[in-house]
């Protein structure tokens, strides 16, 4: 009898990995890079970010604020400063109508910049979580490695798809491909509320984001998959809005 599963989730615990948020992508939806994910903000969540997406003179960046409606419910707020032209202010909202199970994938539909002020595009996009699970936050299955793809107009260009794996502790690498560009990069949990994310667009462009996460409401506490215990209290939820995970013993 194997026990991977059961060394993998300890080792898990140990290092502190916690489960994806919905952290904002550069054009602020949630979402990886530039692809958005079928991940939403609930209720009195929110998150604000400070990015560039050409970082060797930091003329094109964007400041994003990004609030819970709803549960599953995000609308946003994008103030875009390009090198050349006036701040453009950009509206986001996003609803995520399905949530994902184990043989599932989560649906959203969202609206990209809603008042036309650069390009109004919609979008819909679906997430799904691949191999076995390592444990679960109230009754969903989290996984390591996560796949997303969608059609949108606009500036998504019909199809595009990408892909998330967590390979260490606080540690995302995020691959994409959108408007038929090839996008690359990471996302590192600094400390509690803080993100960074960095990126290479197209080979062609450094990206870099700093956000600031915080739900307001408690995070679920995790179900293990075995014995081990791993919830932490509520009293002091995780402001990241994961918990833990945890293994179990494969049969």
């Amino acid at each position: 009898m194997t026990k991977s599963y059961a060394v993998v989730g300890v080792l898990l615990v140990v290092v502190g990995i916690s489960v994806v948020s919905a952290e904002p992508a550069l054009r602020g939806y949630s979402g990886l890079l530039l692809a958005p994910t079928a991940d939403s903000l609930n209720r009195n969540q929110y998150n604000v970010s400070l990015n560039s997406s050409e970082v060797t003179d930091f003329e094109d960046r964007s400041y994003i604020l990004n609030y819970g409606l709803a549960d599953d419910i995000e609308g946003g707020l994008l103030w875009f400063h390009p090198e050349h032209g006036p701040t453009e202010t950009l509206i986001n909202i996003k609803h995520r109508f399905e949530r994902g199970t184990s043989r599932q994938a989560s649906l959203a539909v969202g609206v990209a910049d809603l008042t036309d002020q650069l390009d109004t595009s919609v979008y819909v996009v679906a997430t799904k979580e691949i191999g076995e699970p390592v444990g679960s936050i109230g009754g969903h299955p989290v996984h390591m490695l996560r796949v997303h793809g969608g059609i949108g107009s606009g500036m998504f260009d019909d199809f595009f798809f990408g892909a998330e794996a967590r390979l260490a502790e606080r540690l995302t690498l995020m691959a994409e491909h959108v408007n038929d560009q090839i996008n690359v990069g990471a996302r590192l949990r600094l400390w509690r509320n803080f993100t960074v994310d960095a990126g290479w667009l197209d080979a062609d462009d450094l990206a870099v984001a700093l956000t600031y996460n915080y739900p307001l409401q408690a995070a679920e506490e995790l179900t293990p998959r075995s014995g081990i215990s791993t919830s932490r209290p509520r009293s002091s939820p995780d402001p990241t809005g994961a918990a833990y995970f945890c293994g179990n013993e494969a049969q």
